[in-house]
């Protein structure tokens, strides 16, 4: 069967972010790949709603930055639309399908989603269990959908990934009716850019079974990954479980938040805060969530908090390896995990027990290149997946190790065309 001729919108709506990028597909009669797919314009706008605003826009004419406040999304998607002639697409019939970034999706959304009206008031019940990023998704759903009438919205589940993971590694030690009324189980999330790699690594290698792949940013997970599907992820019922992250505490013992609580008199709220907003990298460190800026630092927080964050990073993967009985590849990906050699070679110096090895010259040369990576046009998985694990005589790895560049909006768009079949 022969595909049509299809124009694509990825988003991806943080809470005070919009990450846009467009996307077009050529009908060819063969299976869709991601390297069918072009990148024709990438946009990004931070700092929504601060005096800190910026956009950032590349097509194939040209890169346009500056400093620019938006009051809202809906400002700043309308900003864009108009600033890319999308608008007048719609209205030509140009845009065939926006596709959205979800972050929670619940027990029951495990595959993508094309939106209706009743589906909009199902997914804001969504809200209460991934407070920090549902409403910001629905935000950009509500706006696109208002803006442009024309196109098929469709919502792709970060948690959907990680619906197939064993009953026994998803429920938490409660009493099981909390599970079975109250559907109090791990979900997981980074769910779209973990099928990104682990579709690149089918591509790239197929002798590839079992891997650990870390997803390193200001959010962070690792994910067991067996014959391409999620088996465990560090992350639970909300993104706070797991790692050390940015500003979030990760796993803690959980009498810890009502000790808080009593001793400094706060509320629910004030200790959600803390633990999402004020902990992590930024909480130790008393300094800052950047890790690039924190590799910076030479004081002895600073030192600490990048310390305590490499360690969990390599307790988690000898757990996962466990689970794995074994791996073949090791993967980093994510901002901090694609382009930081340092923490990529402190992690995997503690992995030496698995007989994972990297090698300096190329660990280094990964992070140089995916800092200057240019994800616009098409898909070079070549480019995309770089081996750092040593391979000479003497210092062989027994793991595969890589640095990946991930693309949560391409996968997006390329689940979504698999959509129209």
């Amino acid at each position: 069967m022969t595909m049509p001729d299809l124009k694509l919108i990825s988003i991806n709506s943080g809470s005070s972010s919009v990450k846009f990028s467009v996307f077009g597909f050529s009908g060819i009669k063969k299976n869709v790949i991601l390297s069918n797919i072009d990148r024709v314009l990438l946009c990004k706008i931070e700092e929504i709603g601060t005096e800190y605003g910026y956009f950032y826009l590349k097509d194939k004419n040209k890169i346009e930055s500056k400093k620019q406040n938006f009051v809202n999304h809906e400002k700043a998607l309308h900003y864009i639309l108009q600033k890319t002639n999308l608008l007048k697409d719609d209205k030509n019939g140009k845009i065939d399908i926006v596709v959205h970034r979800y972050v929670h999706g619940g027990k029951y959304y495990l595959q993508p989603l094309i939106v209706s009206d009743d589906d909009i008031k199902k997914l804001a019940k969504l809200n209460d269990i991934a407070p920090l990023h549902n409403p910001s998704n629905l935000k950009g759903l509500k706006v696109m959908k208002s803006l442009l009438p024309g196109a098929k919205q469709i919502c792709i589940f970060d948690t959907a990934f990680h619906g197939g993971i064993p009953l026994h590694a998803k429920l938490y030690p409660l009493p099981i009716e909390y599970a079975e009324k109250f559907n109090i189980e791990k979900y997981g999330f980074h769910g779209i850019s973990y099928s990104f790699v682990a579709g690149l690594l089918k591509i790239y290698d197929k002798k590839i079974k079992k891997a650990v792949i870390c997803h390193l940013g200001n959010g962070a997970s690792i994910c067991a990954v067996k014959n391409g599907k999620s088996i465990d992820t560090s992350m639970g019922y909300t993104p706070l479980e797991g790692l050390m992250m940015g500003t979030r505490c990760g796993n803690i013992d959980p009498e810890v938040p009502f000790i808080l609580k009593k001793k400094l008199n706060l509320t629910d709220d004030a200790i959600k805060e803390i633990l999402n907003k004020k902990s992590g990298l930024l909480g130790i460190s008393k300094k800052t969530y950047d890790f690039k800026e924190l590799i910076k630092q030479k004081d002895k927080y600073s030192k600490l908090a990048l310390k305590m964050y490499a360690y969990r990073i390599v307790k988690f993967i000898g757990q996962y390896a466990a689970a794995l009985n074994g791996i073949d590849a090791l993967v980093f990906t994510g901002g901090i995990g694609e382009n930081s050699d340092r923490l990529r070679k402190e992690v995997c110096v503690g992995l030496a027990y698995l007989g994972v090895k990297i090698d300096d010259g190329k660990n280094t040369a990964a992070a140089k290149y995916f800092q200057t990576h240019d994800p616009f046009g098409r898909l070079d998985v070549e480019n995309s997946v770089i081996p750092i694990s040593g391979d000479a005589a003497l210092s062989a790895s027994a793991v595969k190790v890589f640095a990946v560049h991930t693309d949560e909006e391409l996968q997006m768009a390329f689940e979504s065309i698999n959509l129209q079949k």
